[in-house]
């Protein structure tokens, strides 16, 4: 059974990326962003740089990025996660404690 409605199969969402990335607004930035991928800059590039040298570059930093980001992310969900279960389980005496900075506001 699949996630996904129907309509979004695999092929279609592949081609929806192909197309987002083709897009006028995300295309230019392609170099840029190799650039700092690889650590070289765009006249290195343009140069004609060792073509392997700039892929495994540029792809080892990008494995490195996408995991630093997905970390990142990964540990505020989990804090976020943490928070919400401990504020869950003191519920109680917090809603007491804000009623009560409410109603001295208030005064």
């Amino acid at each position: 059974m699949s996630a996904l409605p129907a309509s979004l199969d695999i092929p279609t969402c592949f081609a929806a990326g192909v197309a987002s990335f083709l897009s006028p607004c995300v295309l230019p930035l392609v170099p840029g962003y190799v650039s700092f991928m690889s650590g070289l800059s765009l006249e290195e590039l343009s140069r004609g740089a060792d073509r392997g040298v700039v892929m495994r570059r540029a792809g080892l930093g990008s494995v490195f990025f996408v995991l630093g980001f997905s970390a990142v992310f990964t540990a505020l969900g989990a804090s976020a996660s943490a928070a919400g279960q401990l504020l869950a389980a003191h519920m109680a005496v917090i809603s007491k404690i804000a009623g009560l900075i409410i109603i001295i506001f208030g005064l």
